[in-house]
């Protein structure tokens, strides 16, 4: 992201897209009742009847809904309109910015507060975890799925018949064959398609090295450059995968991928619950009251609370931000798109993980 004018002091930031990081933090930090203004192409018609005929042109809206579309790499700002040109559009009348990166747009807001702008300027130049292909394998199993920043999205399961090595072993290595032919021609295809260049391959036993050893074995002069890590897991059916997303082996291997920390301090905090050590907090009353006292290390929020709170609750949110950043802890936005957001959703939306036992009392 790239700020163009920052004059926040008067309500106003212009800022450029350049990722899907970008439009996702966009996403948390526009919210009713602001206004943007940007160029936008919208329907006109000109005479009853006339099919009419999509115009560019630049618009002002108040904003009433945000919509983040992560795999048709959109942000969808709905609103009502305040300024445009006035042949073709009347205020009040509703319109859509279908945002994607490279675009310009101007937020006004009547009051920003400081975590959001530090959120932007934190991601200034921080680099495009994006998407990964993450693959579940065991002998004749494998599921596949991509991997952002903020969700996994299945792509498909793949089941092939393996005889046993008691019958010809020519037999069972045909059906390995072409069982992981048809697993590499699905990466191949995903690779191509989203421009992935990671791939986690995870299950039990040794078959996962096996197919690492196939895929880097038949890969083609012109196929583009692509790493590739292996990853234990007790199976190759999709729970495998959030594994690796909670025990924090996928954290290791790539420590920017914002959905495995995310998932890996969801389950550090149901761990402290489930001790009773009272260092696991949840509610915005607790929670709160660990950040003032400086005892917090982790603050967990749900995207969804930041964009849906009333000004008075986003005033005690934003506090609690800053006590927690001010005191060294460290804040983490949950997405509800994933299972720990939305594990987190059940317990209020907002928790934390504390340094030591506090007496509330």
């Amino acid at each position: 992201m790239q700020i163009l004018k920052d004059n926040t002091r008067n309500g106003e930031l212009f800022v450029q897209m350049d990722s899907l990081d970008d439009l996702w933090i966009l996403y948390n930090i526009i919210r009713p009742g602001d206004q943007i203004k940007g160029r936008t192409v919208r329907r006109v018609v000109l005479r009853e009847g006339d099919p009419g005929h999509r115009k560019p042109m630049t618009l002002l809206i108040t904003v009433e809904k945000v919509e983040f579309h992560e795999f048709s790499n959109r942000l969808r700002i709905l609103g009502t309109i305040l300024e445009g040109p006035e042949d073709y559009v009347s205020h009040g009348q509703h319109h859509t910015f279908n945002l994607e990166a490279r675009q310009k747009i101007r937020i006004f807001k009547e009051r920003w507060f400081r975590n959001d702008i530090e959120r932007i300027r934190r991601n200034l130049q921080k680099k495009d975890a994006n998407q990964i292909l993450v693959v579940a394998i065991e002998n004749g199993l494998a599921n596949i799925a991509i991997l952002s920043n903020y969700s996994l999205n299945p792509i498909t399961e793949i089941r092939k018949n393996i005889p046993g090595k008691r019958y010809k072993k020519q037999a069972h290595q045909a059906a390995v064959d072409d069982f992981s032919r048809q697993v590499t021609t699905v990466l191949r295809e995903n690779i191509e398609k989203s421009g992935i260049n990671f791939i986690a391959v995870c299950g039990p036993g040794f078959y996962k090295e096996q197919f690492q050893e196939y895929f880097n074995a038949h890969k083609d002069s012109n196929d583009k450059p692509v790493e590739m890590r292996v990853l234990n897991a007790s199976s190759g059916e999709l729970s495998a995968m959030y594994e690796i997303l909670r025990d924090g082996s996928l954290a290791a291997l790539k420590s920017d991928f914002k959905i495995a920390v995310d998932e890996m301090i969801m389950a550090k905090f149901v761990e402290h619950l489930a001790k009773d050590d009272g260092t696991a907090v949840y509610g915005i009353e607790e929670t709160e009251l660990g950040a003032q006292m400086g005892a917090m290390e982790h603050l967990l929020i749900c995207d969804v609370l930041l964009r849906t709170s009333e000004l008075s609750m986003r005033k005690r949110i934003e506090e609690a931000l800053n006590k927690t950043e001010n005191t060294r802890g460290e804040v983490h936005i949950l997405s509800t798109l994933n299972p720990a957001g939305d594990q987190l959703n059940s317990y209020g939306q907002i928790a934390g993980i504390m340094r030591y036992r506090v007496d509330y009392s």
